[in-house]
């Protein structure tokens, strides 16, 4: 059984075709594999005020441990930038009642890993949000 995660982690970590790689993210996240997913990012990547490779780690294990499943559609790939829209389902948005949310997301890819990447709420996503919120 080791030698079945060992090398479906290191397919992971060959992948370099932009779209692929982000996929192999998703589908790693999804699935919990820390290390798999791990393995996609640059030592300095970056995401919001997660900078370089063990901070994202923490943000991801913290969605690992919120059961988090994120799903993508590939929108466009523009040379090396990977853009998706991309439908996520966390514990606190099943409780919510508002999952799944939607984002648009941008990941620039460097020598197959992932360098960092944006998030953006849809219009949807935000009035989920707010009226979850919102005092009842």
């Amino acid at each position: 059984m080791m030698i079945i995660f060992a090398l479906a982690s290191s397919l992971y970590a060959q992948e370099t075709d932009p779209a692929k790689v982000v996929t192999a993210m998703a589908d790693a996240l999804s699935a919990g594999d820390i290390e798999a997913t791990m393995a996609l990012f640059t030592d300095d990547a970056i995401f919001s005020d997660y900078i370089g490779k063990e901070q994202i780690r923490l943000f991801m294990e913290d969605l690992i441990a919120n059961n988090f499943k994120i799903q993508i559609e590939i929108l466009e790939v523009l040379g090396d930038i990977v853009v998706t829209r991309s439908k996520t389902w966390h514990a606190e948005t099943r409780q919510l009642d508002i999952a799944p949310l939607e984002y648009i997301e941008i990941y620039p890819i460097q020598d197959g890993k992932i360098k960092g990447f944006a998030s953006i709420a849809t219009d949807e996503t935000v009035a989920k949000i707010k009226d979850a919120l919102a005092p009842k």
